[in-house]
């Protein structure tokens, strides 16, 4: 992507040099900073970074339910209640607000 600024009347010039000093309470949720050749950067705070686990970690548990119940029905053990499949697909249907 290139940009270009021609000095159109109502446009104002970038400004790319000015830079916010970090907060002094951001030294407790330092993340990762990766920075580019031109001295661009990327800053990721630790909050993201527990995000990020916390979806690692939704994911292998789901990943490690579905193995049990592949096991399961693999064994002829796994039996459906069709009143409770039912219900939960209407109401993931309708939403929280109970309309479609």
């Amino acid at each position: 992507m290139k940009i270009q600024n021609n000095g159109s009347s109502g446009a104002a010039p970038l400004d790319n040099t000015r830079l916010q000093p970090a907060s002094p309470d951001s030294a407790n949720n330092r993340g990762q900073s990766i920075s580019g050749l031109d001295g661009d950067s990327v800053a990721i705070s630790s909050m993201s970074a527990r995000v990020s686990q916390a979806n690692s970690a939704d994911s292998q548990q789901r990943a490690d339910r579905v193995a049990e119940l592949a096991a399961l029905h693999a064994r002829g053990g796994y039996q459906v209640n069709a009143a409770n499949l039912s219900s939960a697909l209407v109401s993931q249907a309708l939403g929280p607000g109970g309309e479609a």
